[in-house]
């Protein structure tokens, strides 16, 4: 069989993934697994919660769901024991060897992605790492191409148009990291809002560092970056609206499907969502364009198409209707959402739709001899809401020439087998997808309870109105008692 473009560029190539154990880092080697034929696949794993690296990698190969007998791809994946947060990568000298005398394409995807992680963890995972890498690719005998993956909102302090290009981070990774060595934690935490500047926490402001570290250390090697939005479910596989994990955003949008949440800051303009199957896709193509030592690295912000953008609006409206058609027996709530970007009423709608409600059950609870946690719940999730807020009311537009024009440079081929073009993104299905995955596999809600929780859900919205109803009743009855 003929293999296309991409296909033959990783034909017997050896790939070194970092960060392999997340949500792309899994489907990046599921891709390569399954549709390209590496030689060999070294991975970087640590140990982690009482786990071996050993533990982690048969953790890894289970939720990859590689469709197949895992043993079949056995023998093309070897780990690398290291950690990110440590100095050089925490590889060993054997190890470190191996690497230079048979990597040909490196694929750093490795992060801290924590908005509010300490500074100094964020500075050597996000920032020494990526030197330490570079280090690393610099005597690799055969780089082929290397990539580095960043973030969409690496250079978030920028206003309106964020293009395809380097900018100016708040200081050089010199500068930070000498800075961090110097100084212990306690001083660091009370200067991280003035060491950040215009970034709104640590982990855009460290993204943006390590980018300049791509541009200042990275002269002839073939390296590009790749700028992802925010990451959701798979669009096609391993199937279609795949997750590995609820976190970030994703747990905010299955709050409010659960009827957990109704308040949020944000106003109603596009938001940058991204499958996470494209992502892989785009990330693996741009190895391919990226092979050219002397040009400076390119940068694909990989955000959607500016045809098909998805507005907040209309997120709502679909996850609304979501709600109907698919509801689950475990939601609590009716689906519903205040949208506002005035911090003083959403806070007033945290109280009176979060804290009052979440203070009964847990009185409830606590009558019962049950754990009160609805209150610390909500407190936790509005420290969330306060942290992405500012992606939330602030609007960027995003250059994404470098993307199309890699696109319309693929094959036919390549096209149907590493799909990234958003144009024609269904977008009600691609979300009915994501909701329907994690209500069947987060949830344990199998879809044939869908008709027991349709009965519930009417039984919940008789409910609710009867609530309301009495509640406007007694406040009419007061307001009565003390006009006459």
């Amino acid at each position: 069989m003929t293999l296309s473009q991409i296909q033959e560029f990783y034909k017997n190539q050896t790939v070194f993934i970092t960060g392999s154990t997340g949500l792309l880092g899994k489907l990046v080697l599921r891709k390569l697994l399954t549709t390209c034929d590496p030689k060999k696949i070294y991975l970087l794993i640590r140990q982690h919660k009482g786990k071996s690296v050993e533990e982690r990698l048969e953790i890894l190969l289970d939720k990859a769901d590689l469709g197949r007998d895992k043993s079949e791809f056995k023998g093309k994946i070897f780990v690398i024991k290291g950690d990110c947060g440590l100095p050089g990568l925490g590889i060993s000298q054997d190890d470190r060897d191996i690497l230079v005398n048979e990597t040909t394409c490196i694929i750093h995807i490795a992060a801290t992605i924590k908005f509010n992680e300490h500074l100094r963890m964020a500075a050597y995972v996000n920032v020494r790492a990526v030197q330490d890498l570079l280090n690393l690719a610099k005597q690799v005998r055969d780089l082929k191409a290397m990539v580095h993956v960043s973030t969409a909102y690496s250079n978030c302090n920028q206003k309106h148009l964020i293009k395809e290009q380097f900018y100016e981070p708040g200081m050089t990774a010199t500068e930070l990291l000498t800075m961090l060595d110097s100084v212990d934690d306690e001083t660091i935490t009370n200067r991280t809002s003035e060491l950040l500047g215009s970034w709104p926490n640590s982990y855009t402001f460290t993204k943006a560092v390590a980018e300049n570290v791509v541009k200042t250390e990275a002269q002839n090697l073939p390296i590009c970056i790749v700028r992802p939005a925010i990451l959701m479910g798979a669009s096609e596989e391993p199937a279609p609206g795949w997750l590995d994990a609820i976190q970030g955003n994703t747990a905010f949008f299955l709050g409010t499907y659960l009827g957990l949440i109704h308040c949020n800051l944000s106003d109603t303009d596009p938001i940058y969502l991204i499958p996470a199957d494209y992502t892989v896709n785009i990330i693996l193509a741009a190895a391919c364009y990226s092979t050219d030592k002397n040009s400076p690295p390119a940068i694909y912000n990989y955000t959607g198409s500016e045809k098909n953008l998805l507005r907040k609006s209309k997120l709502y409206e679909y996850g609304k209707l979501c709600c109907e058609l698919y509801p689950s027996l475990h939601m609590v709530n009716l689906c519903f959402l205040v949208f506002t970007t005035n911090t003083y009423y959403l806070k007033f709608c945290q109280f009176w739709l979060h804290l009052v409600p979440a203070f009964f059950v847990d009185l409830i609870c606590s009558c019962l001899g049950k754990e009160q946690r609805f209150v610390k719940m909500y407190q936790k999730l509005h420290r969330t809401c306060d942290v992405i807020g500012f992606f939330n009311v602030n609007k960027w537009k995003f250059d994404t020439t470098n993307c199309e024009i890699m696109w319309k440079g693929l094959k036919e081929k390549d096209r149907e087998l590493f799909p990234f073009n958003m144009e024609n993104l269904e977008w009600k299905t691609f979300l009915a997808n994501c909701i329907i995955y994690a209500r069947v596999y987060f949830l344990k809600d199998p879809m044939n309870t869908l008709p027991q929780a349709k009965r519930k859900r009417k039984l919940i919205i008789f409910l609710y109105y009867c609530i309301v109803f009495a509640l406007l009743y007694m406040l009419w009855s007061v307001m009565f008692n003390l006009i006459y």
